[in-house]
């Protein structure tokens, strides 16, 4: 086993040294964002992200989305925020890594961590919480909230007359995008919580969806889109 010298001491000792940061991939991404931390961790890190989204008025988002039906919500929710060269390919790969529950091949993971090095660098290039906020919203927004909008176009294609508003509340509760999450109960069990048959397509508690307005705005403003064209 090797052993410490002085200069090996005077570095350990020396406060300008850093610890290496954790490289800008989907792990960090994982260990950054609200939607898996707890406590205060939390707290702070979904405050960040219903800061980012207060920015974001969703009559605006519905405008738009309504005026550009076809573009993905994503990247709707992207130039809202500010964030300039975001791809919806680009935070789907991120997606496809994004839960640790889900066991993943190495391709998918690779993929991942350059989605999400090319993310940060469109937010700026420092790899911080409010980076990986962004990110997180992103992400949300993507397979989601495209899921959402999908299933209400595929309604108005069948009725084209119905009001927008109530076309999204039927989807929702007949078929949300996300229809179960996990939780950790006191003493360790392991829970699966069935969304859809709670009929909480956002979730509830601490953890639920900050982004529920804006989802719904988005879904609402495509359906408008479609039912003129």
């Amino acid at each position: 086993m090797r052993t410490h010298t002085a200069a090996d001491a005077a570095t350990l000792e020396d406060d300008r040294c850093a610890v290496p940061p954790v490289p800008a991939g989907i792990e960090w991404l994982r260990c950054t964002v609200a939607r898996f931390s707890s406590g205060v961790d939390h707290e702070r890190r979904r405050a960040t992200a219903v800061e980012l989204l207060a920015k974001v008025p969703p009559g605006d988002l519905r405008a738009n989305a309504a005026a550009r039906p076809h573009t993905p919500p994503v990247e709707l929710l992207a130039e809202a925020l500010g964030i300039t060269g975001v791809r919806a390919a680009t935070v789907s790969a991120i997606a496809a890594a994004y839960h640790p529950h889900t066991a993943h091949d190495s391709v998918t993971l690779s993929a991942a961590d350059r989605a999400v090095a090319r993310l940060v660098a469109c937010c700026g290039g420092t790899a911080d919480e409010r980076t990986a906020a962004v990110i997180g919203l992103l992400v949300q927004a993507c397979d989601a909230t495209a899921a959402l909008v999908e299933s209400v176009m595929d309604a108005v294609r069948h009725d084209g007359n119905r009001v927008p508003d109530a076309v999204v509340a039927e989807v929702l509760r007949r078929d949300p995008p996300v229809r179960s999450t996990r939780r950790i109960a006191p003493g360790g069990v392991r829970l699966e919580v069935d969304l859809a048959a709670a009929g909480l397509p956002f979730g509830a508690g601490l953890h639920r969806c900050p982004g529920q307005e804006h989802a719904v705005a988005v879904a609402a403003g495509v359906a408008e889109g479609v039912s003129f064209r």
